[in-house]
């Protein structure tokens, strides 16, 4: 869940936003780690955190800051093999817009948790092309020790298209003002009971 409040300036050039929110992720491992046998001793568990962001765009750029803070049984073990734990994470993201119809942001996050084996910053960025007014292609990567480099692409489409906006608001603050916030997810890193820097004794059975 997210509840928040959106708002143009005096003469909508720029948007201003705060949302804040909780949100909850369920896991499971399968039957194997690593090509491990957990011989039956993998656990659901349950993950939680508020997560809270501010925001500001032009036609030019979009600005986010964000933290994400876990609640609850924050460590688990998952299995007899390793252990899960749900991550701070700190992050301030900025995207501009190059040329027409290609931008491209940038991003830091500090996170720390995960018994202590995930403690550290990290780097995200995009490249994002719209090949029409409503379709736009992306790619994404993000780089920090405990999560090494993820690469992934997207499509977007948005619905509704552009035509019904209001005259004085650009199409990027359209976009913004219309986006589903973002930083959603329950950020949760592993170590095992072999990791030097893994505190595993007081994770939660």
């Amino acid at each position: 869940t997210r509840l928040g409040y959106r708002w143009l300036n005096g003469d909508k050039s720029a948007m201003y936003g705060i949302n804040a929110g909780y949100d909850s992720r369920p896991m499971a491992t399968g039957q194997t780690v690593d090509g491990i046998q957990l011989l039956g001793s993998e656990q659901s568990v349950f993950y939680q955190q508020i997560g809270v962001s501010a925001e500001a765009a032009t036609k030019n750029y979009r600005l986010n800051a964000y933290a994400l803070l876990p609640i609850g049984e924050t460590e688990q073990w998952l299995n007899w093999y390793a252990a899960g734990g749900a991550l701070n994470t700190y992050g301030l993201d900025l995207k501009l817009k190059a040329v027409d119809r290609l931008s491209a942001s940038l991003g830091y996050y500090y996170q720390h948790g995960d018994l202590g084996a995930a403690n550290g910053s990290g780097v995200k960025g995009e490249i994002a092309y719209e090949i029409a007014d409503d379709v736009s292609l992306a790619v994404k990567g993000t780089y920090d020790e405990a999560f090494e480099t993820r690469i992934s692409g997207n499509i977007v489409y948005r619905f509704g298209g552009s035509s019904a906006k209001p005259s004085s608001v650009s199409d990027e603050l359209l976009v913004a003002l219309k986006a589903a916030p973002a930083y959603r997810n329950v950020r949760v890193h592993d170590c095992h009971w072999y990791d030097l820097e893994c505190d595993i004794k007081s994770a939660s059975s």
